[in-house]
């Protein structure tokens, strides 16, 4: 589902960072206490409602991060990095470092995730059925009396797990549902930003509907936290429609730019067998202030970057006759064709202040820093 802003870490799985906004503690508090009296009146032993409702919420939270991962590891198929998954007041949230570039890549990552949920509605629907029987759904809806801690919190996961998937599946962005929808009319139109606002302006209808749903609740019946949480959910929903909307038209402006155009395409460079001793002399003396420099190799490959304290202390305490080659780090690349929205979106970015430009074949073209990707911005986006 959607979410976002800041959280609080709570673990690491499968090398994906795992958080809660802080909004995520208030709705575990209201689901124990609901589920808390619901249980009490369902399962056949007294006493047990407090067990049962912190069992349940665990098993629904828990489905949530499946769900999520299942997004995750799509997208980490497709090359796609994955910043981490948050739960927060209305369910989960996958961070993606970029946006899909494909229809089918859109469609996958949109899909995982609801498939994982169905998966396990199923197989938590299989196990309520046989234990209970037919008396699955009362368990779930919590009739008198329906049966086991166990067996009542089975059939409610599968019954919450069911429901999650069908909430996902409505056909409004940013909901899972939506993006397919997305990627749908992306493939038919070829227009990914049309696409876009197409499943955004569904997404506004759907969050009307729930809203005006809400207040028929509020109005019509005593259950004041249902009507609440539908007015609530649908004024999420269309938010973050809205914001959809706003952001198509504003990438809709920078289409056209790549880093091609905004990078420096002649930058000071490093021959890679120059020896450290050499360059230290030759290029972090001579140009002070500089903390790094692009490696390359006589053919203009790209090999990494030279970092000034790394070079300096082989230079003046070890031997300084090894090549520079030895001494480079990672750096993160882009294409000179990468559209300048990737570029803003770009964490490496932010983080080194400059990303190295390469052609197909991996040859240095130039550095796209991030002074650039600002005055770019600016020139795009001042009034004509």
């Amino acid at each position: 589902m959607f979410g976002g802003g800041s959280s609080l870490q709570l673990f690491r799985l499968f090398g994906f960072r795992v958080g809660v906004h802080p909004s995520w503690f208030l709705i575990l508090f209201f689901w124990i206490f609901w589920l808390n009296s619901s249980f009490d009146e369902a399962i056949t032993s007294p006493g047990q409602g407090f067990i049962a409702a912190v069992v349940a919420a665990a098993i629904f939270f828990g489905s949530i991060v499946l769900h999520e991962l299942g997004h995750a590891f799509a997208a980490r198929r497709e090359g796609i990095g994955v910043g981490g998954i948050d739960l927060f007041f209305f369910g989960g949230f996958m961070s993606a470092n970029r946006d899909s570039e494909t229809p089918g890549e859109e469609f996958r990552v949109a899909a995982a995730g609801p498939a994982v949920t169905l998966v396990l509605a199923t197989v938590l629907g299989a196990a309520a059925y046989a234990m209970l029987g037919d008396g699955t759904l009362d368990a779930a809806f919590f009739y008198d009396r329906s049966g086991s801690l166990i067996e009542v919190v089975v059939a409610f996961s599968a019954l919450a797990n069911a429901l999650l998937f069908v909430l996902n599946m409505l056909p409004a962005f940013p909901l899972d549902g939506g993006r397919i929808v997305r990627a749908i009319a992306w493939q038919l139109t070829g227009n990914r930003h049309g696409a876009t606002k197409f499943s955004a302006y569904l997404g506004q209808g759907f969050a009307a509907l729930m809203i005006g749903y809400g207040v028929f609740i509020l109005i019509t019946s005593s259950d004041a936290f249902g009507g609440l949480w539908y007015i609530v959910l649908g004024w999420m929903l269309g938010g973050s429609a809205r914001a959809a909307i706003s952001q198509s038209n504003f990438v809709t402006r920078l289409e056209g730019i790549t880093a091609g155009d905004i990078m420096d395409a002649e930058p000071v460079t490093i021959p890679a067998g120059v020896p450290a001793t050499q360059a230290y002399d030759e290029f972090f003396l001579r140009y002070q202030g500089w903390p790094w420099f692009a490696v390359t190799e006589s053919d203009g490959t790209f090999v990494g970057l030279a970092h000034r304290a790394a070079v300096e202390h082989t230079a003046l305490r070890e031997d300084g006759s090894v090549a520079i080659r030895t001494l480079v780090g990672d750096s993160e690349q882009v294409r000179t064709d990468t559209p300048l929205e990737s570029l803003i979106q770009s964490e490496p970015l932010r983080r080194l202040g400059a990303l190295m430009a390469v052609d197909a074949e991996g040859r240095l073209r130039g550095v796209v820093t991030l002074d650039q990707v600002s005055r770019a911005l600016q020139a795009r986006l001042a009034p004509s």
